[in-house]
């Protein structure tokens, strides 16, 4: 598979999954204005995802035509790494603040994990961010 095709199928893969979660919290009995939140912040991490699948798609539809990525699709990179990279946090801060529907502990715990969870990816990510 081409760094194309995998970012598209990553990006499908976490695409559903904050979907999932946003329509997990829609359906959730809370009545806490902190489950708005982190629903927001899930369905706006699914938006993200899905706009780098439908453009790592198309770039790999592209280079099995031809050699070279044009030029107007390289430039498209490194927001589709960005946009990546920003699914991923929104995701990592819709888990950390939804713990805050349940208890000020449980809060506190997946607010923790998320960072951990920030701080790793960015670590593993660091020599795949692509930069034109």
């Amino acid at each position: 598979m081409t760094g194309y095709q995998q970012l598209a199928f990553v990006s499908s893969v976490l695409a559903g999954f904050a979907f999932a979660f946003y329509g997990t919290l829609l359906i959730s009995q809370s009545t806490r204005r902190i489950g708005s939140w982190a629903a927001l912040l899930a369905a706006c991490a699914g938006i993200c995802f899905l706009i780098v699948t439908l453009g790592s798609t198309f770039s790999v539809t592209v280079t099995l035509n031809t050699a070279t990525l044009p030029e107007a699709l390289q430039a498209q990179q490194e927001p589709l790494t960005t946009l990546f990279l920003l699914g991923i946090v929104l995701t990592l801060f819709s888990f950390g603040i939804g713990g805050w529907m349940r208890s000020h502990k449980l809060g506190v715990a997946t607010i923790c994990v998320a960072l951990m969870g920030l701080v790793g990816v960015l670590w593993v990510m660091q020599p795949f961010i692509h930069r034109n």
